[in-house]
């Protein structure tokens, strides 16, 4: 019986970020992904325009699992950053290989000119975070340092112990995620 496009599509999806993480994404090719989803090589350029897309389309993924359990309109700088860091050490905790692909990612894509849509996505984010931290300074609820510092204290630590987390239970990974959350905010709250 034929896979249906969403399964198939979820095939190659998981195909992909297994022979990423194997491999690396730079030295792996659509011939992998091919080999290893089963997937003809037109259906995968049916779904993706190549690796790059295939890569964009896990990093989408990982946005959305992550900004799921983030931020309200509305909420407190305070609410905000611990959402955000919350948000991202439970998404990462619930989905190791996909951390792990994304940090890989985020640093390709600073240097990889194949990898531009995905550099952009990823600037688009850190300029909206940005334009949200500069929000906050100007009300006076954190601290005055440049983005890129409040950044790195803020979600730097959890990125760092996603790298080399054991697999965690969920009641665990809860605890973790608000002792990141807290220190995020301690480090940068007024």
């Amino acid at each position: 019986m034929p896979k249906s496009a969403p399964d198939r599509r979820r095939q190659i999806l998981d195909a992909a970020l297994a022979c990423f993480l194997a491999k690396g994404y730079l030295a792996t090719s659509m011939s992998d992904i091919r080999q290893r989803s089963g997937a003809s090589t037109g259906s995968i350029y049916h779904f993706f325009a190549g690796k790059a897309g295939l890569a964009e389309a896990l990093l989408r993924e990982a946005i959305a699992g992550w900004s799921e359990r983030t931020v309200l309109p509305g909420q407190s700088a305070e609410a905000d950053i611990k959402a955000s860091v919350r948000g991202l050490a439970l998404w990462g905790l619930a989905h190791p290989d996909q951390a792990r692909f994304l940090d890989e990612l985020r640093g390709l894509a600073m240097i990889d000119p194949e990898l531009g849509a995905i550099r952009a996505l990823l600037t688009e984010g850190h300029a909206a975070a940005a334009a949200r931290f500069a929000q906050m300074q100007s009300e006076g609820t954190v601290r005055d340092l440049p983005f890129e510092i409040a950044h790195s204290l803020m979600l730097g630590p959890v990125y760092s112990y996603l790298r080399q987390a054991p697999p965690t239970a969920p009641d665990a990974a809860e605890r973790i995620a608000d002792l990141f959350a807290d220190a995020a905010w301690q480090a940068v709250r007024r």
